[in-house]
């Protein structure tokens, strides 16, 4: 996904491993925090590795670009579903993209082809194909009482 989709990715229920923003506690329930995003990622298929989650702004030109993420987090990855609670900086136009990080190395691992080795989704489930999605297949709005995500992992 990284080299076709461009993803510079890196999210469920027991705590925040990384961030790029304040420290953030995801398994804090949603209805805690206003503009929250409750993200919920279906199809993980083993209980290894962490699940990373990049929350992007509504900037279609930032998506999926390197370090133009609004919000990074890794959360411990668990087989079936994963939930987790991203704060949004405010109400707005945002998109997700995240990928299971089976192996743990805080990377997402490509084959020789540049073909994603690792399980990844967009918010949205847009269909891909040879390329990237657009901002647009991907974006969703956040209120002030935030909203939820179901995000399917494909390979």
């Amino acid at each position: 996904m990284a080299l076709v989709l461009g993803l510079p990715l890196s999210a469920a229920a027991s705590g925040a491993v990384a961030t790029t923003a304040a420290t953030v506690d995801p398994s804090k329930p949603c209805i805690e925090r206003a503009n929250a995003i409750r993200v919920i990622v279906t199809n993980v298929r083993k209980s290894k590795g962490m699940i990373t989650v990049d929350l992007h702004g509504d900037k279609p030109e930032e998506f999926l670009k390197k370090k133009k993420k609004l919000l990074r987090i890794r959360v411990p990855a668990r087989k079936g579903r994963v939930e987790m609670c991203l704060p949004a900086p405010g109400p707005g136009v945002f998109a997700i993209a995240l990928y299971h990080d089976v192996n743990g190395n805080k990377k997402f691992d490509k084959n020789f082809l540049g073909l994603p080795a690792e399980p990844y989704g967009v918010s949205n489930n847009p269909t891909i194909g040879l390329g990237a999605p657009k901002h647009k297949q991907a974006r969703f709005t956040v209120g002030p009482n935030g909203t939820t995500v179901e995000i399917a992992l494909h390979m």
